[in-house]
């Protein structure tokens, strides 16, 4: 039996001298922001402050400490990490392969990509109308890439990722946001988790490796706390798109991983 803070409480059956100080748990760098639980393995983490420092803000107003998890799944990818990652920041795959999230996501290089945002009226328009509200919106990324916030507008007059663009929830995932149309914060940290927060409800991943050839993806959809399934959602319709979307991105990753395996496969540039 061990304490929360991984001290050893009880062991039965130990000889004579055993010192439980000895068998601990192994300390683990942990920060909690926004809802979220980062951890690193590493001997000397990094600095956690500045990703604090960025991301707390945008995440604040969302309230997913107080969210719940309608559903979740994982799904495991027969390719390495690498290509699940690869696949997942290309975007020029999306218009041909994901037809569901392509009603309300744009595919926009401005919204997918990390240039080119603060010169598209669109989504100067959008940041304009959310930080108006008080909800931090401008696009902001780590100088060495690893982790980046902005929220982008959805196609048309979509709020939500459902087949019909209207809401999937009907209460808000928080309290604190009442205006419409927010759009969705799309927050990424690589090389683990990319991240959709829209008004009515949240969508979480996280990739894990597992072996050389294979990946876990896990995807969280969050709601308003006090929402009830059935009544204030259908199951099925606020997870059909990104389920559709995961299962898609499966299939070509697989395919890009069979192709690799060719002998006469070759790096491109």
């Amino acid at each position: 039996t061990y304490e929360l803070d991984g001290r050893l409480l009880f062991a039965r059956q130990m000889a004579d001298g055993f010192d439980k100080s000895q068998f601990s748990l192994k300390p683990v760098a942990c920060e909690s922001v926004g809802g979220y639980i980062f951890i690193c393995l590493a001997k000397e983490p990094a600095d956690f402050a500045p990703v604090r420092a960025m991301v707390e803000p945008y995440l604040l107003p969302h309230r997913l400490r107080e969210a719940k998890v309608a559903f979740e799944s994982t799904i495991v990818e027969k390719g390495n990490w690498k290509l699940v990652w690869e696949n997942n920041r290309e975007c020029y795959h999306c218009a041909g392969n994901h037809p569901e999230l392509c009603k309300t996501f744009p595919e926009a290089p401005t919204v997918t990509g990390v240039q080119g945002a603060d010169s598209d009226p669109d989504m100067l328009a959008h940041w304009a109308k959310c930080e108006a509200a008080g909800l931090p919106s401008k696009f902001r990324i780590d100088p060495a890439g690893q982790y980046r916030a902005t929220r982008a507008p959805l196609l048309r007059d979509a709020v939500s990722y459902t087949m019909t663009g209207r809401r999937a929830v009907k209460k808000n995932l928080s309290d604190s946001v009442s205006t419409d149309r927010i759009g969705s914060l799309l927050l990424y940290h690589y090389p683990t988790t990319w991240n959709h927060i829209l008004g009515d409800h949240a969508v979480t991943f996280r990739v894990l490796p597992i072996s050389a050839t294979e990946t876990a993806v896990t995807t969280k959809w969050l709601v308003h706390k006090d929402a009830v399934e059935g009544v204030d959602y259908d199951l099925a319709e606020l997870t059909h798109v990104w389920t559709e979307t995961n299962d898609q991105d499966r299939r070509i990753v697989e395919e890009n991983a069979f192709g690799i395996l060719s002998p006469a496969y070759e790096p491109g540039p």
